[in-house]
């Protein structure tokens, strides 16, 4: 099957497609897209600043181009691989996306997809683009739906008191996060873990779930879905500070730099190691 990986270039896309890709072994992928969408409201909270720093600008812009100055050689030795290292052991294009414009919808279709993976991917598909894949797109969302549609939903659930994380796996519509429901995994609320951390192991929990699409296509039983109970929907655009000052007062640290610096260096090579990062918010 031909198959399009669609994700954000920041740390979490990154662990993802590192997980995503192996799976997909006996699948063309065709390609690997990168969203590169910053948010100018990002710069109004100091937590959503944080964030993009540790998701974005340390790990693609400082670290990850010292890596791909290694020798292949010498890089590829590393558990997980920066994004030109996955493009190089996968045999994958590798694009970073600025925008679905209508260039970008021309070589969406000469690519011609059979399915389309979709998680953390900062662009939306308009109806023409959704129709180019015989079997659809596939996204995962990092929270349960259709309670915690939109953004930050992991943050949400911490600060909504829930107990559990949700997973979802949905078709793609014109909409966003309204599609139909293949599956809702929950992962338990660690209080006295970091946000960071607990973000990026939700999207590697939908791999089976995906695979398991994958399969049911080829064999021409393509499911349908779940439509959701749009009466629950509740959309969440980007947070302010109340909802980081709630979880300041739960005790869940945004970040943990022994946390980060274990997750950072399975990018490195053995021999090479980071230096000490100075302590996260206390």
């Amino acid at each position: 099957m031909r198959i399009l990986v669609c994700t954000k270039l920041d740390l979490h896309g990154a662990h993802f497609a590192n997980r995503v890709l192996p799976a997909l072994a006996g699948h063309e992928v065709v390609g690997l897209w990168l969203a590169d969408k910053n948010r100018p409201a990002e710069d109004n909270v100091p937590e959503l600043a944080q964030l993009r720093f540790l998701e974005r600008l340390l790990p693609i812009d400082l670290l990850f181009p010292l890596i791909d100055a290694l020798p292949a050689r010498q890089a590829d030795l590393a558990p997980d691989a920066t994004f030109a290292t996955l493009g190089r052991r996968h045999a994958t294009p590798v694009e970073v996306i600025t925008a679905l414009d209508a260039a970008t919808r021309a070589r969406l279709a000469a690519l011609a997809p059979d399915l389309i993976i979709v998680a953390r991917f900062s662009h939306l598909f308009d109806a023409a683009s959704i129709g180019v894949p015989r079997h659809g797109i596939l996204n995962i969302h990092p929270g349960r739906l259709p309670g915690y549609a939109g953004l930050h939903a992991p943050l949400r659930a911490i600060t909504d008191g829930a107990g559990a994380f949700g997973c979802s796996v949905h078709w793609i519509t014109p909409g966003i996060d309204d599609g139909p429901l293949l599956q809702v995994i929950d992962q338990p609320i660690d209080l006295a873990g970091n946000l960071l951390d607990q973000t990026a192991a939700l999207y590697p929990l939908a791999i089976p779930t995906v695979l398991a699409v994958i399969e049911a296509c080829a064999a021409g039983r393509r499911p349908t879905g779940t439509p959701q109970d749009l009466r629950l929907r509740r959309y969440h655009s980007m947070p302010d500070a109340a909802p980081f000052a709630t979880l300041a007062r739960l005790g869940t640290k945004l970040w943990h730099p022994d946390a980060l610096a274990t997750w950072l260096g399975r990018y490195l090579p053995p021999g090479v190691a980071l230096p000490p990062l100075p302590g996260g918010p206390r």
